[in-house]
């Protein structure tokens, strides 16, 4: 379209090296490439990245020094072109090439991408998607990509109505763990999505001076271990859909839900506890545009939403823009105090404190100290924990507010918080001689507790054989609803029978076993068949082509 071949070669390198500049740190940050989808997150990105540091590092330098001899071909071109008429095309003759160079891409696209033998496996894009980047390439993956936009959800082969409905079989035996709690008796729910809440001492020993996680450690009363999440470094909004839905992104391997899922009416945590006659409000101490996250709360069935206006105390941490979490939480305490008094109350919040970068502050005020050796990480790891100690602080606090709600009014309070994911920097910090599968399990497993201020029927339950007393985020939700001892979902009865034989259906390795063996499909038929009837189950509930059956999800009173 140019009609000049140094103009095309010199703009088309320029994009290609920014594109190639972009991928490198959002992979770094996020911990993923560029995608379709991101289409949709370009303000959230835009706030996200305002407040990282860009660092040009040897990499980004290589990267941008690659266009150096895309640029010298550029003036080579524009020297043989110099002095000679009729070189720019004419028009007719750019469509022409134009009309050519459409054809070879769409045979390209095809034989590679579309027809029945593709450089790409269709099995091969899952949840765990980002490596299919590095196997088949940038242009394989991002084609995958974009074909899922137009019906996000992937069907699982034979799903149907009535296969969602026959998997519960499998459930049919399952007890609950905790005794189930009169009507008149529910008890408050509050749950939080903590950002970045992650302990560092999972993947690598930081040697600090302080406990910055001793309230935690030390929690009584409560169920405590780890959740593994979708990502690594990032996509707090996939975290949070999974918290809420229970819906593995496996099926939805390449959206941001909250901007490309149809939330209407969608089955979650809420629609549950709506049912059994909860007042429902949603908060966030930071804009409402992130992620749409207003109009997705409402969508999802929310009574009240809150974001950044409602939140006046407006402390932060030195120089960090973020309100901490301390005052946070007393915010929080007020809003939940003005909740009806006639209903039990659920509260849901994400956090915002310990948000990325981690040089915002001058050394002096880091709170924590490691003296481990990260190289140029050290003053970054020195902020995290100081954030992680505030966070944990903070956790302590909470807990005897709702503590003194308990001797004050009687109201029985159920609290359950977890990370949204670890921090970005953490696979460079990471002791890189952990079993690599292994380690990515460990660099998406983020602390966990539920805690009440009343008897916890199975406080200190943990697993038997996995030392991380680890679930999939997924089943957070059904766990904390079978400890607050309210009447289970045949959705979530599956999901909590399930977790028994595997408990991590979105780690990796497509599913984590009892035993911490970590398994691909068709090695273990029993445990293949808890997972496709929890997909099945799923689609039923967000699949495009499914006809949703509300009884898989609304809560039966025992």
């Amino acid at each position: 379209f140019a009609g000049r071949w140094f103009v095309s070669t010199g703009v088309s390198g320029a994009v290609w090296t920014v594109l190639a500049i972009a991928n490198y740190y959002t992979r770094d940050l996020h911990g993923s490439a560029v995608m379709p989808q991101d289409v949709l997150n370009l303000g959230t990105a835009a706030e996200v990245m305002g407040s990282y540091t860009l660092h040009v590092d040897a990499k980004v330098a290589g990267i941008a020094l690659l266009y150096l001899p895309v640029l010298a071909l550029a003036f080579v071109q524009a020297r043989l072109e110099r002095g000679r008429r009729g070189v720019r095309a004419s028009w007719p003759a750019r469509l022409r090439r134009a009309a050519c160079s459409l054809a070879g891409a769409f045979a390209i696209l095809y034989l590679g991408y579309f027809s029945p033998w593709p450089v790409m496996p269709v099995g091969d894009y899952g949840w765990n998607w980002q490596p299919t980047y590095y196997t088949y390439g940038f242009l394989a993956g991002t084609v995958r990509a974009t074909s899922l936009l137009a019906d996000p959800v992937i069907r699982p082969a034979d799903a149907t109505e009535e296969t969602a409905a026959d998997a519960l079989a499998l459930a049919a035996e399952y007890e609950p763990a905790a005794a189930e709690a009169d009507p008149q008796d529910y008890p408050d729910i509050v749950m939080i999505l903590s950002e970045s809440f992650y302990d560092i001492s999972l993947v690598t020993d930081p040697q600090a001076d302080t406990d910055y996680l001793a309230n935690l450690h030390g929690l009584e009363n409560s169920i405590q271990g780890h959740v593994v999440s979708p990502h690594i470094g990032g996509g707090t909004n996939h975290s949070e859909y999974e918290m809420l839905t229970s819906n593995s992104l496996m099926l939805a391997p390449a959206v941001t839900p909250y901007n490309w899922l149809d939330l209407d009416g969608a089955e979650s945590i809420v629609s549950y506890l709506k049912d059994l006659g909860y007042a429902t409000l949603a908060a966030h101490p930071y804009t409402n545009s992130n992620y749409r996250r207003d109009s997705a709360w409402l969508a999802l069935g929310f009574d009240e939403t809150h974001f950044e206006d409602d939140f006046p105390t407006k402390e932060y941490y030195g120089d960090r823009p973020y309100q901490t979490d301390s005052a946070t939480y007393r915010d929080l305490a007020a809003l939940y105090e003005a909740m009806p008094e006639d209903k039990p109350r659920f509260t849901f919040l994400v956090s915002i404190q310990s948000h990325g970068d981690y040089d915002m502050n001058a050394p002096e005020l880091d709170l924590v100290h490691a003296a481990a050796d990260y190289g140029d990480y050290d003053d970054e790891v020195d902020e995290y924990l100081s954030c992680m100690y505030l966070s944990d602080q903070a956790i302590g606090e909470l807990c005897d507010y709702f503590t003194q709600v308990y001797q004050e009014t009687g109201r029985r309070v159920i609290v359950c918080l977890a990370g949204d994911h670890a921090p970005s920097f953490i696979n460079h910090i990471a002791d890189q001689s952990i079993d690599q599968n292994e380690l990515q399990i460990l660099e998406r497993s983020t602390p966990y507790f539920i805690w009440a201020n009343y008897p916890l029927e199975n406080a200190g339950a943990a697993s038997a054989t996995d030392p991380y007393n680890r679930m999939d985020l997924c089943d957070l939700a059904p766990t904390l609803v079978e400890q607050a001892g309210l009447p289970l979902s045949p959705f979530y009865q599956y999901l909590l029978a399930m977790k028994q034989s595997v408990p991590l259906q979105t780690a990796g390795n497509d599913y984590m076993d009892a035993d911490g063996v970590t398994r691909r499909y068709g090695e273990d038929a029993e445990n293949d068949q808890w997972m496709s009837g929890y997909f099945y189950l799923e689609y039923n509930n967000i699949g495009t082509g499914a006809r949703r059956n509300d009884a898989l999800f609304a809560p039966q009173a025992g």
